[in-house]
């Protein structure tokens, strides 16, 4: 029974596999819109049942080849046991940043695609920056504001600014853009701009 299940289980990882190449090799031959379901399960050599067994629609796929990007870069650029610390929180913002820019940099991008994107990045780096929290927070007995919280609003911070970047700043290099928000995420806003201590 356990063979059965762990053939069943390659059978269902080797499929999705190729509707994802599939779909990257159409993604570059027709882009996002001109293909379809059909196309992408015939270059896979699939059918189309197969690739409903794995993907609602072409816009799941989309969705899941993003995360697949991100996660990708991230697991080639830091370290497994990477955590906060101003290296590793560094490295995160720069991948963010050139991850960003690699979409907005494109001529006028899909509405659709922009949404999943911006959605799935967020997404996966709220997840990473709790996972991150989660573990500092073990030796930080006085925190007041909660975790999820903390990640929820640092992975805005770095994505929002990443777009800005992207779209605005052509002119502020990826590096000097990523000790700016280093800065402000490491060391708070407090140190950059006038704060009312009556407030």
């Amino acid at each position: 029974m356990g063979t059965e299940r762990n053939e069943a289980d390659r059978r269902r990882r080797r499929s999705q596999l190729l509707l994802k190449q599939s779909f990257a090799e159409l993604m570059r031959e027709k882009g996002f819109t001109a293909m379809t379901i059909q196309d992408i399960t015939d270059r896979a050599d699939v059918h189309r049942g197969t690739f409903y067994a794995h993907f609602p629609d072409k816009f799941a796929l989309l969705e899941q080849s993003i995360r697949d990007k991100f996660l990708h870069m991230l697991g080639r650029e830091l370290p497994p046991d990477a955590g906060w610390n101003p290296e590793h929180l560094r490295v995160l913002v720069r991948i963010v940043l050139e991850h960003v820019r690699s979409l907005y940099g494109r001529c006028s991008p899909i509405d659709t695609i922009n949404l999943l994107f911006e959605r799935s990045v967020r997404d996966e780096l709220a997840e990473l920056l709790q996972h991150w929290l989660q573990r500092l927070r073990a030796d930080q007995a006085d925190w007041t504001i909660h975790v999820d919280t903390m990640a929820l609003m640092t992975s805005w911070s770095i994505f929002g600014a990443a777009v800005q970047w992207s779209k605005a700043y052509e002119d502020i290099s990826v590096d000097e853009m990523t000790h700016r928000v280093v800065a402000v995420l490491a060391e708070g806003a407090g140190r950059f701009a006038f704060i009312d201590k009556k407030m």
